[in-house]
């Protein structure tokens, strides 16, 4: 007996009910099963009731018995307790099957057997108890405990307990169906339930522990509606739902406990859809380093414990997802092809750590590490919720090797994403200033990331540890974008781009918002902070810096300089000390142009200035420098910087104050703006 978890707390949600139609005469009351063939077994003897005219033949054992049929209308009731019989129907019409308070043992095969291209109704009558359980060998036809060669319908309210000891224990030649019923499968030695066609779900429970697959759809699809399916992946190498066709999930309460390596709990070679429903995952299982030789070479192909495995396009329109992973370089969603989520609220946890160091097939160092979320394609997201947290070395929250386009214009509140990590970087190769890293990430793209709407946190707590980072451009159209990053907050490779959203980037180590290419703002509102010199609040090396509209305010050790040739925009960098919570007010004789309190402290400069900053300064290593730029800085007006002012009333975002009334204070400096970028210390 192999020790076994239930599922306990992981299964979170409620179930979502489900009720479909059937004009395909799926419904067993839409037949007309007139006649009946009433089998009652007791030991190796069976009693036997023949009120359609079949033909009915018995073995040695009495209680091995074979039907063949060209009667319709049948319904075989079936009842009684043998621990050496079986049943076996052959029949060209569709056949009823109700199990009726059987306990059956197989001697040979199969317990019950149906060879019929029609359609098998299997009843499970209320308030009754059945237990079927194969032979541990076959001489007959058949390859499951249940077993027929066409369709195989579920219904009505009593319960089966199947175990599968030579074979699967559910097989359908076709398809598979459950419009109700109660059916566990204890133990299967291969799937808990087999079909070649199709497999659907609209009512009914199935709960499943297999050492195979929990249910196998093979080449074809799936189809879950509702009902409830809990399934335990003990071995290695498994899966709980898996089929190659396209899986959808419109409904239902789904529970996946998952302790095998390299298992799967949801899986596709097709595409997969979520409309509804209720999925809970559990995993413990972890990365496989398969040793691959080609060529004369050997590399390491990783093969991941994942809980969602789709190896075409994923779509989340709808639905409840919780995934817990604990598992080494675990995977909470996996897709070859694209992902879009438009709705529904995902809740994704992994706490696995990564992988000792292997090359892979580029030949180069690498690790396994865990993701929450990754897409090999292209992500998108424009509705619904998102919590990612990965707590592991090198794990990340959400990336994708394509493009990432994240909320739709002109929505700050959906979706709602909120990506983090708390896990360190790992070295892969080299050491010291050479040492190449896999560093942990909230959210990252290969490709161009856009964001147009929603609400986007994303937080990280270890070096290497970026919020928001793309390996090509960066574009921020509209939405809500708070980021706390250990190092940078945002970066991309080649340019940054904001035309319109809040932005808050916050970085403990590095900058707060680096673009290794050029920076572009021309509306919205963004503040970054980055820690001190050589740090900057904005950090764009010496490529091109274009201020043309919007608020920006940046605080670090240093800044990059805008560009006044591309900038039509006032600007102002501020060098001097800065004290964490002090407000500081830049003033005209027309009123407030900036009131901002100060998120960290900045200490040293060259002379003193008060609370909250100082004359001189310049950019030395423990000096602030903030860059300030408003649509309200005029040429050639004169402006008071504020330091220590009190502020009540108005609206704050991370420290910028919008309609408030700022009293007190010490005046610092009094400068005008006779350039396009001006320069106070």
């Amino acid at each position: 007996m192999r020790a076994r978890n239930t599922f306990g707390a992981a299964c979170i949600f409620c179930a979502i009910a489900s009720h479909a139609s059937a004009a395909d005469r799926d419904y067993v009351e839409d037949s007309d099963f007139n006649k009946t063939v009433q089998i009652e077994f007791n030991g190796t003897d069976a009693t036997i009731t023949n009120g359609a005219g079949v033909t009915v033949t018995t073995g040695t054992n009495g209680a091995s018995i074979s039907i063949v049929s060209e009667v319709a209308g049948v319904e075989y009731l079936l009842s009684g307790t043998s621990t050496n019989g079986y049943v076996e129907i052959t029949s060209n019409k569709p056949s009823k099957v109700t199990l009726a308070g059987l306990d059956l043992t197989s001697s040979d095969g199969p317990a019950v057997s149906v060879t019929s291209e029609a359609r098998t109704f299997v009843v499970l009558a209320a308030e009754t108890t059945n237990s079927i359980q194969d032979a541990s060998s076959y001489e007959r036809d058949g390859s499951g405990t249940l077993y027929s060669s066409g369709p195989l319908i579920f219904s009505g309210k009593g319960s089966l307990d199947i175990t599968g000891t030579k074979s699967h224990a559910i097989y359908g030649g076709t398809s598979i169906r459950f419009l109700g019923g109660n059916v566990t499968v204890s133990d299967a030695v291969k799937d808990g339930v087999h079909c070649s066609e199709s497999f659907q779900m609209d009512q009914g429970s199935l709960t499943l522990s297999a050492q195979g697959d929990g249910i196998d759809g093979d080449e074809g699809t799936i189809v879950i509606n509702g009902g409830t399916i809990s399934d335990v992946s003990v071995d290695d190498d498994t899966k709980g739902i898996a089929c190659d066709g396209a899986l959808t999930i419109n409904g239902g309460l789904l529970n996946f406990v998952v302790e095998g390596d390299q298992s799967k709990a949801l899986k596709s070679d097709s595409d997969i859809t979520i409309n509804g429903g209720s999925l809970a995952f559990n995993l413990t299982g972890g990365v496989y380093l398969e040793s691959v030789t080609e060529d004369s070479s050997t590399y390491v192909d990783p093969s991941y414990c994942t809980a969602i495995k789709c190896g075409g396009n994923l779509a989340v329109n709808g639905g409840q997802i919780e995934i817990l992973h604990s598992g080494l370089a675990g995977k909470g969603i996996s897709t070859d092809g694209n992902m879009t989520v438009t709705g529904g609220e995902m809740r994704i946890f992994t706490s696995g750590g990564s992988s000792a160091t292997f090359t892979n097939g580029s030949g180069e160092r690498d690790i396994a590490s865990a993701d929450c979320v990754k897409s090999d394609g292209n992500l998108t997201v424009t509705g619904g919720s998102i919590l990612a947290t990965s707590t592991g070395t090198a794990g990340d929250a959400i990336s994708c090797d394509g493009a990432a386009v994240l909320g739709v214009l002109g929505n700050d509140e959906s979706p709602v994403i909120s990506a983090n990590t708390t896990g360190a970087q790992v070295a892969v190769s080299g050491s010291g200033q050479s040492a190449d890293y896999a560093n942990p990430k909230a959210i990252k793209s290969e490709g161009a990331m856009t964001i147009n709407g929603g609400s986007i946190t994303a937080t990280t707590q270890e070096e290497g540890g970026e919020g928001l980072e793309s390996k090509s451009t960066l574009t921020i159209n509209g939405g809500t974008i708070e980021v706390n990053a250990y190092d940078d907050g945002i970066n991309a490779a080649t340019k940054i781009t904001v035309t319109g959203g809040n932005v808050y980037s916050y970085s403990s180590g590095n900058d707060g918002i680096d673009s290794n290419g050029t920076f572009a703002f021309s509306g919205g509102t963004i503040i970054s902070s980055g820690t001190t010199s050589p740090e900057e609040g904005f950090d764009c090396d010496s490529n091109n810096f274009a201020i043309t509209g919007g608020t920006l305010i940046g605080t670090g050790g240093a800044t990059s300089t805008p560009t006044s040739s591309s900038s039509t925009q006032k600007s102002v960098i501020y060098k001097g000390t800065g004290t964490a919570d002090v407000i500081l007010q830049v003033k005209s004789s027309s009123g407030n142009i900036l009131v901002y309190k100060l998120p960290r402290t900045y200490s040293g400069g060259s002379s003193g200035g008060g609370p909250g900053g100082g004359g001189g300064g310049g950019s030395s290593s423990s000096s602030m420098t903030m860059l300030f730029s408003t649509p309200t800085l005029a040429s050639g007006t004169t402006y008071t910087l504020v330091s220590g002012a009190t502020v009540s009333g108005g609206t704050e975002f991370h420290g910028l104050y919008t309609g408030a009334t700022v009293t007190g204070g010490t005046t610092l400096k009094t400068f005008t703006t006779s350039s396009t970028v001006t320069t106070v210390q």
